[in-house]
């Protein structure tokens, strides 16, 4: 599978303000000692203390939604949270610690009139407006209800998500440019 447009652009901001990551190959699934098998994740991200984080990016519209406009969008999958978890067990090996290191990337495009951010603070890239908050993933669990047993999906209330999701320049540094150079 190769990369969606939210990954590339996220991928472009992190190189726009100068982060260090690792880009995840997400072909197949990580096969596990069991036979079971782990969703991946999309990257690892250096912070600004130089902190690793694994991410998973998240991309959504601003507003979504097909009946009527809904904002801050932020569902994920039960796969999605154990896939992250159990990833962080699997790299904290020989005195890496990825513990309490993982976190989601919502990506949202924005598409209409309102905006995820002030319009200075997005990143812009292939003729498309984008805002990037994070929530690492314990932060997301203590918040998160089940909003589909069927799906296995989970979601935060909008109003609570403002609350806790921080803006990637705050949680990864400040950008040193806000333009992704894509047309």
């Amino acid at each position: 599978m190769e990369k969606n447009l939210y990954e590339i652009a996220f991928e472009r901001y992190l190189r726009s303000i100068g982060r260090p990551f690792l880009s995840n190959r997400q072909e197949r699934r990580f096969l596990m000692q069991d036979g079971a098998t782990l969703k991946n994740f999309d990257d690892i991200v250096a912070d600004a203390e130089g902190r690793n984080w694994i991410v998973d990016v998240k991309g959504r519209l601003f507003p979504g939604g097909r009946r009527a406009a809904k904002y801050w969008k932020n569902w994920t999958t039960r796969d999605d949270l154990i896939g992250l978890l159990k990833w962080e067990d699997i790299l904290s090996v020989e005195g890496r610690e990825y513990r309490d290191r993982s976190a989601f990337v919502f990506a949202y495009r924005a598409v209409g009139k309102k905006m995820p951010d002030a319009r200075e603070r997005l990143f812009f890239y292939r003729g498309a407006y984008y805002a990037f908050f994070v929530v690492p993933v314990k932060s997301y669990l203590r918040e998160a209800r089940l909003v589909s047993p069927r799906w296995g999906t989970y979601e935060i209330s909008a109003p609570r998500f403002r609350e806790i999701a921080i803006p990637a320049a705050t949680f990864f540094g400040e950008p040193r440019a806000r333009d992704g150079g894509g047309k």
